[in-house]
């Protein structure tokens, strides 16, 4: 669970669902999508302001909708939602976090994300202000102070 601005954030559970659903109504939403989704929720004091829909994919956590308590100001759910996505996945070993485009557009791009072949992504390897750890010395330090090398590929010769 993190927190941001008294703002829980945290994995949704299945005692969830009901306040979600109930959240989802008020947006006009069908309410059964709360018992075949997964979402993070955001709350203060106990009370359901926000969820954001989620699924996983391999080492990938992907976000979905985003509902948020119409009489509740939305913008800083969320970013606290987003920025909560990517704590979340860093503790849970998921190594990047995509966002969709939406009517949410600029809110992904608030809270660090960038913008890569249709939608926004946030690598977790770092967690928010944090900086990596680089191996001590040698060869290793210096491929990850570089990233990625690339090798090319080159054909034998065919008679």
């Amino acid at each position: 669970m993190t927190e941001r601005y008294g703002i829980d954030v945290r994995w949704g559970l299945r005692e969830d669902e009901v306040c979600i659903a109930e959240l989802l109504e008020l947006n006009g939403m069908p309410r059964w999508v709360a018992f075949e989704e997964r979402f993070i929720v955001a709350e203060e004091r106990g009370k359901m302001l926000a969820v954001l829909g989620y699924r996983t994919v391999s080492k990938w956590l992907l976000l979905g909708i985003l509902v948020t308590d119409p009489w509740v100001e939305e913008r800083p759910l969320a970013t606290t939602l987003y920025t909560g996505a990517v704590t979340l996945a860093w503790e849970a070993g998921i190594g990047e976090v995509h966002a969709q485009p939406g009517h949410y557009v600029d809110y992904p791009c608030e809270v660090g994300y960038r913008w890569r072949r249709g939608g926004w992504r946030k690598n977790t390897a770092l967690p928010s202000g944090g900086r990596p750890e680089l191996p001590a010395g040698g060869w290793c330090r210096v491929f990850a102070l570089l990233g990625a090398v690339s090798v090319p590929f080159f054909r034998g010769f065919h008679n």
